[in-house]
């Protein structure tokens, strides 16, 4: 399946390469004695209107942001480095016991989504290797349903080093995700390109929650107050940016190297909230996950 897609136009350089991770970059006051909200920033392009508004409010609450890759957040949040953070879908799955979601945040996408995509040089049915990415386990446990529903027998899969076109040398296909998928997209010219998003939607009529927001029951215990104005100010954010996309998508132009027209084109194909819609695609995709073994069977979901 060969896909059209907008070519980028030369823009500006990322203002971080992609899999950056770094130290704290914002930390509010807090009053004395009390630690502050230790928060997971996304530092993809998906997670840009998630942040935009919560970083101009002024003068609220007490907290840190600590920016990185989905997985690295991930391992922040177990580990308790982090107090409430999105998370993928698929390491909630596998961990949900110490953690509770917030009921109306989400990262979401009804069909394609483009930041999430497979690259190859064979069709999807064909494909007998993919090398994988690292930033991203929601993905690969979509890839790995998507695929077993096309093709007969699991293909190999490895971790991916270095460049798509350097791994098609070597291997099938590569999954990239996030900014990385974004310039492969609208930059490249691939034989095969599978939006996951899309091909999920045609398999299942669902939308595909790729990440959630989670507290970890231990900080909720005895913050809760604290975490519920985080949710609220993270929808503040949400609802900020429905109402200033021009003023988001000039932002977005300043520190991600795409066009104007082609952030506000993205940004359309994303939600963020969690709606019964969605926590139906949420729950078929856990159960999907687990017959493949990507996951354990979830329980119901849990929210504060």
């Amino acid at each position: 399946m060969k896909t059209d897609r907008p070519k980028q136009a030369a823009g500006r350089a990322a203002s971080e390469p992609a899999g950056f991770k770094a130290a704290p970059v914002q930390v509010k006051e807090t009053l004395p004695g009390q630690a502050a909200i230790r928060i997971g920033h996304f530092e993809f392009l998906n997670g840009y209107p998630l942040y935009y508004g919560l970083e101009k409010g002024e003068g609220w609450g007490c907290f840190q942001l600590v920016r990185g890759v989905p997985t690295y957040l991930n391992g922040l949040l177990l580990a308790g480095d982090l107090d409430i953070s999105p998370i993928s879908s698929i390491e909630y799955a596998r961990n949900q016991a110490s953690l509770i979601l917030f009921p109306s945040l989400s990262i979401t996408a009804d069909g394609a989504v483009d930041s999430i995509r497979l690259i190859s040089r064979r069709p999807a049915e064909a494909v007998e290797s993919v090398a994988l990415t690292s930033q991203s386990a929601t993905s690969v446990a979509l890839l790995k349903i998507l695929l077993g529903g096309r093709r007969r027998g699991a293909p190999e899969y490895v971790p991916l080093s270095g460049g798509a076109a350097e791994a098609l040398h070597d291997f099938d296909a590569v999954l990239l995700i996030g900014d990385q998928a974004l310039e492969a997209f609208y930059g490249g010219d691939w034989q095969f390109s599978y939006d996951l998003g899309e091909l999920w939607k045609e398999l299942t009529g669902l939308p595909m929650v790729f990440a959630l927001w989670a507290v970890r029951r231990s900080f909720f215990d005895v913050r809760p107050d604290e975490t519920f104005e985080v949710q609220d100010r993270l929808l503040y954010s949400v609802e900020y940016c429905r109402g200033h996309w021009d003023e988001v998508v000039r932002a977005a132009a300043g520190a991600y190297p795409f066009q104007p027209e082609l952030l506000r084109s993205y940004f359309a194909k994303l939600r963020y909230d969690l709606t019964d819609d969605y926590r139906r695609g949420l729950e078929e995709f856990y159960r999907r996950a687990a017959a493949v073994g990507a996951a354990p069977p979830v329980p119901r979901l849990e929210f504060i």
